[in-house]
């Protein structure tokens, strides 16, 4: 008997057809899904790299802003003598409100409300406020090329007059920094306090404060006496300030919201 022809063949190339088509999409939805994480993690890592070129930048910025405290860049021309003769001056006078922007006080802020470091604005590149890293130290930082800071860091400096401190212990000063990125867009803002030591008085020494500490004055607790009594209790000693140079520092990250605030 004659059997009909079958259609079976055909149906089975018509199925593998879509099955093809089905792999094809699903292995361009796993690509474009690959492509786009990858590139998303090269845009995190160049981020996050130029968040540490900003954050290097405004750490240099801090230590030249020390070095200018300390007086390193004296002698290097006479902005930089006046400079520290400003600086030298008792009570903070040489710092200015509102902040200087003389030759010799750029940079220098008495403390206010808000304060100086929320109300300039830091990253405005016509600002004549910030000091320049290595204004008055002639420090020297490469810019532009690679991963170099796309601007120069710049700082500002307040006079702090700390409840309790003795002018013995010297001076208190906050330092407020920005660096900037690979793009000038990426800021990092860092801040710190800085103690420097009060110039110790001339001809005195803390060995000669300590001499005859524990001998008793005019015959006090002398034997020879026996109705002296004992010695009154001295008072408590005062405790010594923190070491000179950086007591801390920290992040400003939400530098932005303080200073669209100040604005307010």
């Amino acid at each position: 008997m004659m059997r009909p022809p079958s259609i079976r063949p055909a149906a089975q190339r018509g199925l593998a057809l879509a099955s093809v088509l089905l792999l094809l999409a699903a292995a361009m939805v796993i690509g474009v899904a690959v492509a786009r994480g990858a590139f998303a993690l090269l845009a995190s890592a160049r981020n996050e790299g130029d968040r540490v070129t900003a954050r290097l930048a405004a750490e240099a910025a801090l230590l030249d802003a020390e070095r200018d405290l300390a007086g390193a860049g004296l002698g290097a021309d006479a902005d930089a003598a006046a400079r520290a003769a400003l600086l030298a001056q008792a009570e903070g006078a040489g710092f200015a409100d509102g902040c200087g922007r003389g030759p010799a006080d750029l940079g220098l802020c008495r403390v206010a409300a808000p304060p100086a470091w929320q109300d300039i604005d830091l990253t405005d590149p016509e600002a004549d406020v910030l000091v320049p890293y290595g204004r008055y130290t002639g420090a020297v930082l490469p810019l532009g090329a690679g991963t170099l800071p796309a601007r120069l860091p710049g700082y500002l400096i307040e006079k702090l007059a700390p409840a309790g401190a003795d002018p013995a212990q010297g001076g208190f000063y906050r330092i407020t920094a920005i660096g900037f990125g690979m793009r000038a867009s990426t800021q990092v803002v860092l801040q710190s306090l800085f103690r420097q030591a009060a110039p110790a008085a001339p001809g005195t020494s803390a060995d000669e404060e300590g001499e005859g500490g524990g001998a008793p004055a005019d015959g006090a607790g002398d034997d020879d006496d026996p109705g002296a009594g004992p010695d009154p209790p001295r008072p408590p000693a005062a405790p010594p300030p923190p070491p000179a140079g950086r007591i801390g520092w920290r992040e400003i990250a939400n530098w932005p919201e303080l200073h669209a605030r100040a604005q307010q």
